[in-house]
């Protein structure tokens, strides 16, 4: 062969070796970076299921505050209930049973 198109083959396997290393090293990268990217995808979804968690706890401990103060009032009245009937019969059986509910209350501790 010509001295011209040995150099042209030698000049054009330089430039596909060089460009086999190069994406070899862009691949290598990239298979080195797969694993940081995975942890960050899970990261990110925790984070926004953390939130929706702490979302729903808080609409939780709402309705919780709710149902407590709906007892306390419900047992109140009961309460004032019991009192204004210890004037007729039964007194001894309300106040026994209105002195359990203040007990109840007092124990339970409603907050």
């Amino acid at each position: 062969m010509p001295p011209q198109v040995t150099a042209i083959t030698t000049i054009l396997q330089l430039i596909i070796s060089g460009a086999t290393v190069v994406t070899l090293i862009y691949t290598f990268g990239k298979f080195l970076r797969a694993p940081e990217q995975t942890q960050n995808d899970r990261l990110n979804s925790l984070e926004k299921r953390v939130d929706k968690i702490s979302e729903r706890l808080e609409d939780g401990d709402k309705h919780f505050q709710y149902l407590d103060e709906g007892s306390t009032i419900t047992q109140q009245c009961i309460l004032a209930m019991m009192d204004a009937q210890i004037s007729g019969d039964n007194i001894e059986d309300l106040k026994e049973k209105r002195n359990k509910m203040q007990e109840y209350l007092t124990k339970r501790g409603i907050k």
